[in-house]
């Protein structure tokens, strides 16, 4: 009996070969591309991490530069809150003037004046008086003065003060300019 092989032994081993040499290949550039990625990714990274150093230093170096800047708001706000004070003591003094120059010209001889309170845009005045006629005239006069608003007698009462009767009065009203 003869035994032949029809299949041929040398071809199949080339082509096994060649299938092998093909596999590494792929394989190889396949860990080239890998490491191609990996490197770029790895550079990108270091450069993205250099550029938040630098930015943190870049913060750190302007805090004194905002620091001072807040200090001068501060200021500022110090200085407007200042001037504000004076621009309304400026606006009380005028009114304080006249005030009392149209008290000073109001009052009669047989009446004077004990105390004047003024809060915020109210005063209230007491005085004293021989009479009720110098009275009712002041109260009248003052109710002309064009600052004084809603002027009103609040009491009138009697009382001894070195020897003599005299009336004790309150005199309440707005005051505005």
């Amino acid at each position: 009996m003869i035994k032949i092989n029809l299949l041929p032994k040398k071809p199949i081993r080339k082509a096994f070969k060649y299938e092998i040499h093909l596999f590494f290949l792929i394989v190889i550039l396949n860990l080239l591309a890998i490491a191609l990625i990996y490197s770029i990714n790895a550079r990108s990274i270091s450069n993205l991490k250099s550029n938040i150093e630098n930015a943190k230093r870049e913060i750190a170096s302007l805090d004194p530069i905002h620091k001072e800047y807040l200090a001068m708001e501060q200021e500022k706000k110090e200085i407007q809150r200042r001037i504000q004070a004076i621009n309304t003591i400026k606006q009380g003094r005028a009114l304080a003037a006249r005030t009392l120059y149209d008290l000073t010209l109001n009052v009669k001889e047989s009446l004077w004046l004990k105390t004047f309170k003024k809060t915020e845009n109210k005063f209230e005045l007491e005085g004293r008086s021989v009479e009720n006629e110098a009275i009712s005239s002041f109260v009248e006069s003052l109710s002309k003065v064009p600052y004084l608003n809603g002027v009103e007698l609040k009491s009138v009462e009697d009382s001894a003060e070195g020897g003599l009767i005299l009336k004790k009065f309150i005199i309440q009203g707005n005051i505005s300019i």
